[in-house]
């Protein structure tokens, strides 16, 4: 069974296109390469599709105005085929939803 992850786009990795810096798409992994994008934070896909699908999502998240891909997050050390590994920024929680306050004895 194959699985995937998102790294740097190779337009920027390999072709130095300044449009793609922050852009992401997919990659196949090779064997035990999932454990280290685990450890890094990185994002694991069961498919090629829905990793496509998550790439689309991070290029272009929503509330922003089309043009140059902008993934939000950060780009690891950590090199698949030459690229770095893409780790989305952590999910913030809602404000409102601010946890239930304990009465003191």
């Amino acid at each position: 069974m194959s699985l995937y992850t998102l790294v740097r786009h190779s337009a920027y990795a390999v072709g130095a296109n300044a449009d793609f810096e922050d852009a992401v798409e997919p990659c196949e992994l090779t064997e035990r390469q999932d454990y280290h994008v685990r450890a890094a934070g990185g994002l694991l896909f069961a498919s090629h599709e829905a990793a496509q699908a998550a790439a689309d999502a991070c290029n272009y998240p929503p509330g922003t105005v089309p043009g140059r891909p902008n993934a939000p997050g950060y780009f690891s050390n950590f090199r698949i085929g030459g690229a770095e590994l893409y780790v989305p920024r952590p999910v913030q929680a809602d404000a409102s939803a601010a946890p239930p306050v304990r009465p003191t004895a």
